[in-house]
């Protein structure tokens, strides 16, 4: 049975609600045993946990980071490294993906998860807005699957194979920024394995849904859908469907 370190960081009592949901679901899996180590500004005490690292910080923007130096402490300890924030509700079969396309795909190639919310009309994609969109000439055929690129690679999320984790390890300090970029010191704990380690992150389009990340509070798509104004998630889902349509062909 392999084994995973799951490392995920809150702040604050907002969202207490959700971290438990990952929580409870992260140790239901079958196949796999799963250590959660939780880095936040308060204590926390909630089943399932196995460690809450308590950090205080002038910028709580870089509480993120802190998970990042929790896997490179133990690098050698576990076969699969998880890390989310508080309200991504990974499931087992994102795991066996992972590690699935993993055996098969090149080694500059990493996958990766997309986010979604939903309410009762569909589905909608958050990163799928203002410039970011899918790379149509990217779509490539690994083992009778087909795989793209899609280009806001903000998802909140990565997993990493020790392997994968001890390749960036011998390019960069894990524990650190890689270089500025365009997102934001929160979001760059994730994109940086993306934009900086020579690994460029493709989806499973033949295998779309199961690759996809629930958003818990599904913030956005509250945001946009009111009274008297288009349903969004609608327009959204049928965006990402059509796009699909056109890299499948």
């Amino acid at each position: 049975m392999k084994n995973i370190l799951a490392v995920l960081v809150n702040y604050g009592e907002d969202q207490l609600q959700y971290l438990e949901q990952v929580i409870n679901k992260l140790k239901s899996f079958q196949k796999y045993e799963v250590s959660i180590v939780v880095n936040s500004n308060i204590p926390l005490n909630i089943n399932g946990i196995d460690l809450v690292n308590v950090i205080q910080l002038d910028d709580y923007q870089l509480l993120p980071l802190t998970c990042r130096q929790v896997i490179w402490d133990h690098k050698d300890d576990f076969d699969v490294f998880l890390y989310g924030e508080n309200d991504h509700l990974f499931k087992e079969h994102h795991i066996d993906k992972h590690l699935k396309y993993t055996s098969f795909l090149p080694k500059n190639r990493i996958t990766g998860l997309v986010q979604y919310e939903e309410d009762s009309t569909g589905k909608f994609y958050p990163a799928y807005h203002a410039p970011y969109n899918w790379d149509y000439d990217s779509v490539e055929e690994h083992n009778g699957l087909k795989f793209a690129h899609f280009t806001n690679i903000h998802q909140a999320t990565f997993i990493l194979t020790k392997e994968q984790l001890h390749t960036i390890g011998s390019k960069f300090d894990f524990t650190q920024f890689f270089s500025p970029s365009r997102y934001s010191k929160k979001c760059k704990v994730n994109t940086d394995i993306y934009q900086f380690c020579g690994m460029k992150k493709m989806i499973c389009i033949d295998e779309f849904e199961d690759n996809l990340i629930h958003h818990l509070p599904n913030r956005y798509i509250n945001h946009i859908s009111g009274d008297g104004t288009p349903n969004l998630s609608i327009e959204a889902n049928n965006k990402m469907e059509k796009a699909l349509k056109i890299l499948l062909k």
